[in-house]
């Protein structure tokens, strides 16, 4: 049987010590509810065991909540007794979903945790404002729309933006401060402070100023906005609300275990970055070395990391000083930015706000530069498959893998993004219809990409099922009938490109030496895309109003 890989925040209902990571082996699910359009949902044996994995992590067992239901004591004394040792929000979308389309689950769990150094405060200012909902103190307090990320001690940083000729003022100032040290980062959602003349600069500004003077910051600090183009910030909301978080406690009381559970902040500075997501993205590698989250949903496109994104982190890196260490962070941040974030796509437009910020305080235990690639490539990919679940109107998401094929990196990127971004794949995917050809069109659109190799030498696969392969087609009517039904019960449909077993490179034109391919020069990339729905439609006509 298939299995695949899940990762999901739970919080504990007793103390469960220093571990990293869990695994799930068992859930009970209290949410009343099932992803749409899943009828059937096998669960027996859905979780991996140990015995069966190669990690030997210590085995939990679940309970799935509606978001922000918390069982009070009486509940959480019950559910102990039945074994239970923690609730997650997260957990059933994901297990229903991949249990429908027949994988078995590895599910890894963690406890949401900050690093050290560093603190979250959320907000409803008033910023974020719907025409359905009347403006009153009571709607205003359930709509957070205000961010902030405090350090203790100033960060190195590292950022990537957007590639949008026409910048917000929250990017362009944020690049005037590369190379500075910064203390904290301000973000609002609802509006994206973008074309809004000299007023918005002042704007951006005045945010930044206010932060940095009410909390006595001893650095400069980032901003980020999100949210409708060429609207006037009502930037005197966000000065007040800025007054309002600064008049509370600095401690969150609530906070169990020593401080250690942090899942309330984390999930509400999530919430108050969103626009028209659906869910909250946030997520930790393996070793919690890192803490990211972001926000995504529409205007997804591979032009950089199209969405705004903040990773947190508290590791020093060993054997470079502070220079060397935020010359490292840029490098690899932008190398692993062009193989995650710049090859997934929802729509194919790029923001004009988008930016990528990592904060480094450096006031935690050193690690290694290895240590530090692999948690941050790790977090990066998490994120990435978070924003592509939700994106605008996603029915299916696309799993593309372009495997060992003789074409540069640059024109494979290229070429991913052709197939990702069709509207005709798009759609095919969205009827559930095995169209092969319209994939295979967009993998040649551009036939200089593919430096002489020809299509025809290459095997496709829809869903594990060769369907192409040595320049024919391999399936009958039947056989894509059948397959179509099977496309209708997924909600992940994977495609793999690659060489066909039997093609002969030798008759291509290109030279001897590239037909005789060694490994290093047969290259992969994954690509995550989605369908083209009718609510993608829906969303966008009535964004404004």
């Amino acid at each position: 049987m298939k299995t695949k890989e899940i990762s999901v925040a739970i919080v504990p209902l007793t103390e469960l010590g220093e571990t990293k990571q869990f695994r799930i082996v068992d859930h009970f699910n209290l949410t009343g509810s099932s992803p749409k359009g899943i009828d059937f949902i096998p669960i027996t044996e859905l979780y991996l065991r140990a015995e069966e994995t190669e990690n030997d992590l210590e085995e939990i067992m679940v309970v799935a909540l509606q978001e922000a239901e918390v069982p009070n004591e009486e509940e959480k004394a019950v559910l102990l007794k039945q074994g239970f040792k923690a609730y997650s929000y997260e957990l059933i979308p994901q297990a229903l979903e991949l249990a429908a389309e027949g994988y078995r689950l590895d599910a890894k769990a963690y406890i949401s945790e900050i690093p050290s150094g560093f603190s979250l405060e959320s907000d409803a200012s008033g910023v974020k404002n719907y025409s359905n909902l009347p403006e009153t103190e009571e709607t205003k307090k359930k709509i957070l729309d205000l961010g902030i990320i405090k350090s203790e001690s100033p960060c190195i940083w590292a950022g990537v933006f957007t590639k949008n000729a026409l910048k917000a003022y929250c990017v362009s100032n944020n690049q005037d401060l590369v190379g500075k040290k910064i203390s904290g980062l301000i973000v609002n959602s609802g509006n994206a402070n973008c074309s809004t003349g000299k007023a918005g600069n002042k704007h951006d500004l005045l945010m930044r100023s206010e932060l940095k003077s009410r909390f006595n910051l001893e650095a400069e600090v980032l901003s980020a906005s999100t949210g409708v183009i060429g609207r006037k910030l009502p930037v005197d909301k966000i000065v007040n609300s800025i007054s309002e978080i600064a008049s509370r406690s600095k401690k969150n009381t609530e906070s169990i275990f020593d401080n250690k559970n942090h899942f309330e902040e984390i999930n509400n500075f999530a919430k108050a970055i969103l626009t028209t997501d659906l869910v909250t993205k946030f997520s930790q590698d393996s070793q919690k070395n890192m803490l990211g989250i972001a926000k995504g949903s529409g205007m997804i496109a591979p032009n950089m990391a199209t969405m705004l994104t903040f990773i947190i982190t508290d590791k020093k890196i060993e054997s470079l000083n502070e220079a060397e260490a935020q010359s490292f962070m840029q490098n690899e941040l932008n190398r692993i930015t062009n193989k995650s974030f710049n090859n997934i796509s929802v729509d194919g437009d790029t923001s004009t706000n988008d930016m990528l910020i990592l904060l480094n305080n450096q006031l935690g235990e050193s690690i290694s530069k290895e240590e530090f690639s692999k948690s941050l490539e790790e977090l990066c990919e998490k994120l990435c498959y978070k924003i592509i679940s939700d994106g605008e109107g996603v029915n299916k998401i696309i799993d593309l893998r372009l495997h060992d094929l003789p074409i540069s990196e640059n024109n494979l990127q290229r070429i991913g993004k052709n197939i990702i971004n069709s509207m005709l794949v798009k759609t095919a995917i969205f009827g559930s219809d095995p169209n092969w050809g319209r994939i295979l069109a967009a993998f040649a659109r551009e036939g200089e990409l593919l430096e002489g190799f020809k299509p025809e030498l290459v095997e496709l696969k829809i869903l594990d099922i060769t369907i192409f392969s040595n320049g024919e087609d391999l399936l009958d009517e039947s056989e894509l009938s059948e397959l179509s039904k099977k496309m209708k019960k997924s909600k992940h449909i994977d495609i793999e490109i690659s060489l066909a077993d039997n093609g002969d490179l030798e008759s291509d034109s290109l030279s001897k030496a590239k037909a005789k391919t060694s490994e290093k020069s047969l290259r992969s990339a994954r690509f995550l895309g989605n369908d083209l729905s009718y609510d993608y439609v829906k969303i966008n006509a009535e964004y404004t109003t």
